[in-house]
């Protein structure tokens, strides 16, 4: 009995891993949701077993395998998404894959499944013995067999066709599929790549091939040889990184960017492997000015080797233990009050810093913390953040949080590292020296005329002291000293080192619910409590809503402010209003820290904050937010915006996105160095080159007159490149 019993459990227990599918290689971005109605994406792992409803997507140069209950094999090629629909009863119902986007190929076993169909959003393909590649793009669907035969039709199976081996056919949507026609020389070969095993090995032959058309070849070959970006990371890529599988790719960037107003050359290489959760990603660019010089900033010290780094990483975010050493693109604490949408790559490759995220997540404890920039760390800066939380009873809760900016100053430029900053230094690339009170050129330590009136400086320090009055040959002194006026000479410039209240450090908490947790609908509801000590400023949000259905995100607060309180200090734009110049009473230029700028928010305020997010189909990405603090006649506004995207269905586009920020203004729209816009767009001159345009504008208020006008206070960050993955 005891043993029959265990056989009984032992054939329960086999038929409930059979209904999971297994993953059977990754390179890359990979990851899933359980269900459409889930918007949360987890990374995809070796081990991770998927199940019915559970959608799968792949990014730029990755490849995800899986094994079907039925053993059959899916193979999903880069940039791709699908939905695996019905698998759990492959012997009953047999299995249907739902093919949203881009390019899939099966091999179909024949003598299990009961019946295999993929369908698309405007096509059904029935499958019964076969292997095959699958590609949806747009409004289009095509199908092309290496060996059997698929049925190709219609969502509502009117009208279909028969495609055999070494043939191919399309459907667009709403019309009848075409015709079968052979394959090209050049599409079998591609098929004979992806079907070897993992799609990545590529023969001598395909390497040095022309294809015949081009454009047809390169939409259906395997991920390691076609078009991938490898460009300079857009803030939507940058912090995804690569998946969990194992895989090593090569890019190399030829072009020219604007730093420092000046046109460099680019060349470079761009590895990146990721073995297992580690993930690394270099960037070795050489910029060279007009004469060939190569700029010695990024390569003339040992900190140069961080920057380096594009980022090293352990995990994603979500796991239990996740840290990532490099750039920091939309860095949010807790609900964000504090910090939002920060990033340290806003004036990147102008200015590169190296900074860190870690995570720790367990049952009810869990804690992130954030670094901006390791160079600066041991330079006597640096900005740190971190927050605990923990889950009181059920679901609820609680959360704290300090974010510390141990000296603000250290946003200005100072590139010989004297401590004071480029624009105050009169010798910025030699550290010896500051001050040159007569403009000469000459430093004042080394001028015997540091005031420029045509006698040595013995005579000005005579006269000073009262010593021997007969040494100086002046006419002018000698008929009536009193009327005489000495040069004043420079006094030391500022120092960012030595500087007052040059640290900000703030404090919050926070709690939350969720008040409804389905597949299909999510509300969580919050409140927040921040406050900065030295100013004594304030900020409550009670009551925060988040909801999240289907493809969009929505999230409101209520928000009550006293004087001295900004919402989301350490925010997109934190790196360049960190420090900027103002001018004094004496038309001098002095640095002016955004803690200073607390003190102009004299009024309590009341207000709301509102956004959304929306994800249609992986085909547009769009997020807006707007928050507006009012008290009387005295308003700060924030407006936020980003469209990215899917450029799957526009031919040879191969990148498309822009945005635009501005944080705490009193004027939207006006321009002030809280604003930043930009664009980004690749096109593909050829399979597996892109030519990348990269452009941002920010701001600086150089003359310190509160006003950007002028060509010399917009900061034009350009890049032109040529993109190369292999």
């Amino acid at each position: 009995m005891k043993f029959k019993s265990f056989i009984i459990l032992a054939l329960f227990i086999t038929s409930l891993s059979a209904q999971e599918i297994k993953v059977k290689f990754l390179m890359g971005e990979v990851r899933y949701r359980p269900s459409a109605q889930v918007m949360s994406w987890q990374g995809v792992q070796m081990n991770t077993r998927l199940q019915e409803k559970n959608i799968v997507r792949t990014g730029s140069k990755s490849l995800c395998e899986l094994e079907l209950p039925d053993g059959s094999i899916t193979k999903i090629l880069e940039n791709s998404m699908l939905e695996l629909r019905n698998t759990a009863k492959p012997k009953t119902r047999g299995i249907e894959i739902f093919a949203s986007l881009g390019k899939f190929y099966f091999k179909v076993k024949r003598a299990v499944s009961n019946s295999f169909t993929v369908t698309s959003p405007v096509a059904v393909a029935a499958i019964r013995g076969t292997e095959f590649l699958t590609i949806h793009q747009g409004s289009e669907t095509k199908i092309l067999v290496r060996i059997g035969e698929v049925e190709l039709s219609d969502p509502d199976k009117r009208n279909s066709v028969k495609i055999r081996a070494g043939n191919k056919a399309g459907i667009q949507s709403g019309q009848m599929p075409t015709d079968p026609e052979p394959l090209t020389s050049d599409e079998k070969k591609a098929l004979d790549i992806i079907a070897k095993d993992n799609g990545t090995e590529e023969s001598s032959e395909e390497q040095h091939s022309e294809p015949s058309d081009t454009e047809e070849i390169g939409a259906i070959q395997s991920p390691s040889n076609t078009g991938a970006d490898g460009d300079q990371e857009d803030q939507s890529d940058k912090g995804d990184d690569s998946g969990d599988g194992t895989g090593f790719r090569m890019g190399a960037v030829f072009g020219a960017a604007t730093i420092d107003d000046e046109i460099y050359s680019v060349i470079g290489l761009r590895p990146e492997f990721s073995i297992g959760k580690l993930g690394i990603a270099l960037d070795l660019s050489i910029y060279m000015d007009q004469d060939g010089n190569i700029r010695k900033d990024n390569w003339d010290s040992a900190r140069d080797i961080f920057e380096k780094l594009y980022y090293v990483r352990w995990g994603h975010q979500g796991d239990p233990f996740y840290v990532k050493v490099g750039a920091i693109d939309n860095y949010r604490l807790g609900f964000g009050l504090l910090m939002n949408h920060y990033s340290n790559t806003i004036e990147y490759p102008e200015i590169i810093r190296t900074g860190m995220e870690l995570g720790l997540q367990g049952e009810k404890l869990g804690f992130q913390g954030m670094l901006n920039n390791f160079s600066e760390l041991t330079d006597g800066g640096g900005l740190m953040a971190g927050r605990v939380s923990y889950k009181l009873i059920g679901n609820l809760e609680v959360g704290g949080s300090v974010v510390f900016d141990r000296n603000q100053y250290k946003g200005l430029k100072d590139r010989d590292k004297d401590g004071v900053p480029d624009l105050l230094d009169a010798f910025p690339d030699k550290k010896a020296y500051s001050i040159d009170t007569d403009g000469d050129g000459v430093p004042d330590g080394m001028d015997y005329d540091r005031d420029a009136d045509g006698f040595t400086d013995n005579r000005d320090y005579l006269i000073e002291t009262g010593l021997d009055t007969g040494l100086i040959n002046d006419q002018d002194y000698l008929a009536n000293p009193l009327f005489w006026e000495a040069t004043v000479l420079d006094q030391q410039p500022f120092d960012i080192n030595k500087a007052d209240e040059k640290s900000q450090i703030a404090f919050a908490g926070d709690i939350s619910y969720p008040l409804l947790n389905f597949d299909y609908l999510k509300l969580i509801t919050y409140g927040q409590y921040a406050k900065y000590p030295h100013s004594g400023g304030w900020g409550i949000t009670a009551p925060g809503f988040l909801a999240k259905f289907a493809f969009i995100n929505v999230y409101a607060e209520y928000r009550i402010f006293s004087a001295q309180f900004l919402p989301e200090y350490f925010n997109t734009t934190y790196e360049l209003e960190r420090t900027v110049f103002v001018t004094d009473t004496s038309n001098n230029l002095v640095p002016y820290t955004k803690r200073m700028s607390l003190d102009r928010i004299t009024e309590d305020l009341k207000g709301y904050m509102a956004g959304a997010d929306f994800n249609i189909f992986d085909y547009i990405i769009f997020g807006a937010e707007y928050q507006n603090m009012k008290r009387g006649t005295f308003e700060i506004k924030t407006f936020r915006s980003t469209l990215d995207l899917n450029t799957e269905f526009i031919p040879k586009i191969s990148k498309a996105g822009a945005y635009y920020y501005q944080n705490n203004a009193e004027d939207l729209f006006e321009k002030t160095e809280g604003t930043i816009l930009g664009y980004r767009l690749g096109y593909e001159i050829a399979s597996g080159a892109t030519l990348l345009f990269d452009y941002k504008q920010v701001y600086r208020d150089l003359d310190g007159n509160g006003k950007i006008k002028g060509a010399d206070e917009t900061v034009n960050i350009t890049s032109i490149q040529t993109v190369i993955s292999f």
